[in-house]
């Protein structure tokens, strides 16, 4: 965990997000009278164990009568420093670093009289490093690092992690939402990109939210929140870039671990990795099984004004979903010399489901008329899907800043689904047969070239090309008829036949980057530009065709300043788009629900967003407070729209719809507990403004949305052998062009339990410990009032054991040649 702390910090420091202010050597201190700046400071910090140097280190000079800092800079790349144009006096030097005891030196004196010129030479930090037995543990670092340019969520210090999924852990990381059905929102906004090591998934599916319960929490390194990324990255999401970055393999030898978690509900799962790291090659494998039973439910009341006449509908919903997946993941690293490396990894993976509804409708019209109906559904679906990736690094002068890598991905994936439908009047022989069978597959191919170049004044050159080709098609069969006739509440067809819908969505961006920043004293400057060739092809039945070939520029621009060791700024800005995709382009019209009927829109165009960002943070050792203010602004916006006819039809679709505007702020505050705990809240309150445009149906909407979440733990006993956690959130209300989302809250807590010196783990886990996690929103419009309430299991009870595999010896601080980086999937290239 240490390596990618100073990796981040390296990054850090290489794009001008940390620079240390010397403080103004004005002859003049608190008073003490006039002192002649002319004294220097120099030296070079090194890891103890390793002799290599230790870039941005803190180097404060301590002034010894009244314990001021008298100067203060972060060590160079090379971990040199020097301080000049000091005052004469008496002095002590303090060395600080995250996973490093710190340095402290005796006292000295600058002075003409003797010396006003001190050389340290070398200066050795000592890893902070606790030995138990064969197994070494490098100190925890907090569950939340705020980075001026993105936020990293640790898990090894979350008990969420424990036999949990990605979409339960995601609910932890500040900014971030997830509702019932595994949908991510950052910052209140949906349109958020998900990467897997720096990387779009091509194992999603149809499902994102899917996908993501099917990755083991247990699995997941860190998490990294990047609201306004450089022209280096996708500009794929409006809200930002959810980055998960899955464990490596860095430590020596033969190590692994396997954990079970059975729970209540008949949910339960287990995982597998083992590992093993050479001198000359890496291994890694892992393997997990997830198994869900949970229950779902929901009521729906719906007042429909015609015009000649008005209905009451009373809708109760009950079923439930079980889903088996099988995840396996299997790869290597090659080391041919210190500055190279070669890696593939296989990621495979298998599930299959089954959901079942019943739905119940009660139907009053003024007119007298009343119908009683009940639905009955099951769908059975099965998927797999695999991608296969490898890369190249190669590194320059011995300087992991300077590096070119290359990288290709192919994955494919295919899902199947069969639905049956059964809708009857109740006591009466009256009822409806349907059937949905659905096929799809989705193939990407992606290739990338990244080119990264220090330059004086820490400055950066970056530039890189990157081709992603995906292809969707869809394959659906259905019952259909030209006609139907209203009886007893039911909608029955007029001779209905097989038909079937092939849909075929093609998208390919090539796209060219470059960005350069530098350091001016205390400031950091760093501006890019992307530029972006797609093209778009959609085809469907009877040789319908619709192509959207478009030219794109993405610039990016970012400005810092570190006021102190302790205050810093950051003002950001980024263009971004949303890409149609998945459901909204498919034009297949879905009418197995006869009251409301579906279909997509491949006409759709991509909508733009200009995002731009003011960050403001204070931090002192722990502790700290980090304050964003930000403004979004979106055209041709992406909405599902619905509208209803006098006889109380539901048709959904998507169209391009208008403009929104939307600003923020947030705060995030962390604090430490005792005995290694944390106590971290995030506060958040937004004003959202739709202008909807000469749509029917749908009005100008501007209101105002809020959320809270909070997180704390800590460490019992005197061994620490206990610890406790407890989370929560709560998501506020918020508007929509035709109605409103109503807000929800929960609460987890944790308990987790170390046994054999750290070699056993149990944790208990309760999650949504008051019951409280649904979905619920109002549809208000046209002729239509509706209240929506949907819930599906969250209360569950998970007890977990975790058992460490294998000897772990003390990985290695060195560069590439021992595989210590991420190989572009993390940090590197996340830049400022």
């Amino acid at each position: 965990m240490r390596f990618y702390l100073i990796q981040l910090l390296v990054f850090i420091g290489s794009h001008q997000l940390m620079y240390a202010q010397e403080r103004p050597n004005t002859g003049n201190s608190g008073g003490k009278g006039q002192r002649p700046a002319i004294a220097t400071v120099k030296g070079k910090v090194l890891d103890s164990k390793s002799n290599k140097a230790i870039p941005f280190a803190s180097i404060a000079l301590m002034n010894v009568r009244d314990s001021t800092i008298e100067s203060g800079q972060l060590a160079n790349e090379d971990g040199s420093f020097e301080m000049t144009n000091l005052p004469i006096g008496q002095y002590l030097l303090q060395i600080n670093f995250m996973g490093y005891s710190p340095y402290a030196s005796e006292k000295f004196v600058l002075s003409p009289r003797g010396s006003i010129q001190r050389d340290f030479g070398i200066l050795y930090l000592d890893p902070r490093i606790l030995e138990l037995d064969e197994a070494v543990v490098v100190e925890q670092t907090s569950s939340l690092e705020m980075l001026i340019d993105r936020r990293v969520f640790n898990v090894g210090n979350d008990l969420s992690a424990a036999g949990g999924t990605a979409s339960e852990l995601l609910v932890n990381v500040p900014s971030v939402t997830v509702d019932i059905d595994g949908n991510v929102a950052l910052r209140g906004s949906s349109q958020v990109q998900i990467l897997i090591d720096g990387r779009p998934s091509g194992l999603s599916g149809s499902a994102q939210s899917a996908f993501l319960e099917q990755i083991p929490a247990s699995s997941i390194d860190r998490i990294e929140v990047i609201t306004n990324p450089s022209a280096k990255y996708d500009p794929d999401g409006m809200a930002g870039i959810l980055n998960i970055i899955l464990k490596k393999n860095k430590l020596q030898g033969f190590h692994g671990q396997a954990q079970a978690t059975p729970g209540t509900g008949d949910n339960h799962n287990a995982s597998l990795s083992l590992n093993y790291k050479g001198e000359k090659f890496s291994f890694f494998s892992s393997g997990s099984w997830n198994y869900r039973d949970q229950f779902r439910e929901g009521e729906t009341h719906r007042e429909l004004t015609g015009v000649d006449s008005s209905a009451i509908t009373d809708q109760i919903r009950d079923g439930g979903r079980i889903n088996t997946s099988l995840n396996g993941r299997i790869g290597m690293e090659w080391y041919p010399s210190s500055t190279e490396i070669i890696s593939w990894n296989v990621n495979v993976n298998q599930n299959e489901g089954t959901q079942t509804n019943i739905i119940l409708n009660d139907e009053s019209w003024d007119t007298g008329l009343a119908y009683n109906t009940q639905r009955n559904s099951e769908e059975i679906s099965m998927g797999n899907g695999w991608d296969l990736d490898g890369s190249y690094r190669k590194e320059f002068d011995g300087n992991p800043m300077h590096f070119l890598s290359a990288q290709i991905r192919h994955s494919r994936s295919e899902s199947e689904s069969d639905e049956f439908i059964h809708e009857e009047v109740i006591d009466s022989p009256f009822f409806v047969v349907d059937t949905n069978l659905q096929g799809n597959q989705n193939v990407r191919t992606v290739a990338q070239i990244d080119f990264e170049k220090p330059l004086e004044n820490d400055g950066k050159w970056e530039w890189g090309w990157k081709s992603n080709l995906s292809r969707k098609q869809d394959a659906i069969g259905y019952l259909s008829s030209d006609s139907s006739i209203w009886s007893n509440g039911l909608y029955i067809p007029v001779n209905p036949e097989a038909r079937a819908f092939d849909f075929e969505y093609q998208e390919d961006v090539h796209a060219i980057y470059s960005t350069y920043g530098r350091k001016f004293g205390a400031w950091g400057v760093q501006a890019g530009l992307r530029a972006e060739q797609v093209f778009t092809t959609a085809i469907w039945e009877n040789n319908q065709s619709f192509e959207n070939d478009y030219f794109s520029l993405y610039p990016s621009f970012n400005l810092s300043k570190q006021r102190s060791e302790e205050v810093s700024w950051i003002a950001s800005y980024s263009r971004r788009v949303n890409r149609p995709h998945g459901r909204s382009v498919s034009p297949f019209v879905d009418d197995s629900d006869s009251r409301n009927i579906r279909t997509g829109n491949p006409e759709l165009r991509p909508e733009f967003t200009n995002s731009m960002e003011i960050g403001h943070q204070w931090s002192r050792q722990r502790m700290s407070i980090t304050t964003s203010f930000f403004i979004k602004t979106t055209q041709d916006i992406i909405q599902r729209y619905s509208s209803i006819d006098d006889s109380g039809i539901r048709t959904s679709s998507w169209i391009n719809q208008g403009s929104r505007q939307n600003e923020g702020l947030e705060v995030i505050a962390m604090m430490p507990f005792s005995k290694g705990g944390q106590f971290r809240v995030t506060g958040s309150v937004y004003h959202l403004q739709n202008t909807v445009g000469d749509v029917e149906f749908a009005s100008d909407a501007t209101g105002w949305s809020y959320n809270l979440n909070f997180f704390a733990n800590q460490s019992l006993g005197a061994d620490r052998a206990w610890k406790w956690q407890l989370n929560g959130m709560y998501r506020g209300p918020s508007i929509t062009t035709q109605g409103q989302f109503n807000g929800y809250a929960f609460i987890d807590a944790n308990l987790q339990r170390t046994l054999m010196d750290g070699e056993l783990t149990l944790a208990l886990k309760l999650s949504d410990v008051l019951n409280t996690r649904e979905w619920s929103y109002i549809s208000d419009f046209a002729n239509l009032y509706q209240e929506n309430r949907f819930k599906r299991e969250s209360q569950n009870l998970f007890l977990t054991a975790t058992w460490k595999i294998g000897k772990l010896e003390e990985r290695r601080r060195g560069g590439a040649g021992r595989g210590d980086f991420e190989g572009g999937g993390g940090s590197d290239g996340m830049d400022f």
